[in-house]
């Protein structure tokens, strides 16, 4: 079986595909580049849109680590991991993405909830950022996590009191 008639066996049954393979005169099935030429000719490729480097990096500002999702775990590639190990993942391809990876621009924006846990307050580039997050221990994500919120539920507690004077 060629290529073509094998690429006929992959159509859905009654699709748009399928009755136009099926109407097809010997001519244009003679050859795999012909039969591609008159796919294309048929169906046109679609244009993937390619994001601009400015819409990466906008997507970086925006791609921010919630704080409820600090100290929790997530599938990436299948396996689990912790969520600030994904994000950074992330971070690090939209930075590349962005064209921005071998510098540090916007680090500072993105660090959020996790800058109190960094040993570094700057980073030679994306990869020293996401590779010191990525390092992070989870339970110790966690454990910072815990000790903020009861800090701020003092905090809130001591406005209280204030406010009651």
């Amino acid at each position: 079986m060629d290529k073509v008639e094998a690429f006929g066996n992959y159509l859905g049954t009654g699709s748009d595909a399928e009755v136009w393979f099926k109407a097809l005169t010997p001519s244009p099935k003679a050859s795999w580049a012909v039969f591609v030429a008159a796919f294309e000719d048929r169906w046109p490729p679609i244009v993937v849109v390619e994001k601009t480097k400015a819409e990466y990096e906008r997507e970086l500002i925006e791609h921010l680590l919630p704080d409820t999702e600090v100290g929790t775990k997530t599938t990436l590639y299948d396996r689990e991991c912790w969520m600030h190990e994904a994000w950074a993942t992330k971070a690090l391809q939209l930075a590349s993405r962005a064209g921005i990876a071998a510098g540090t621009s916007v680090i500072w924006q993105v660090r959020g909830v996790i800058k109190d846990l960094l040993k570094a307050d700057e980073y030679t580039d994306w990869a020293a950022f996401t590779t010191e997050v990525k390092g992070l221990k989870g339970n110790r994500v966690l454990e910072k996590k815990e000790q903020h919120s009861r800090q701020e539920h003092k905090v809130n507690m001591l406005c209280a009191d204030v406010a009651r004077l």
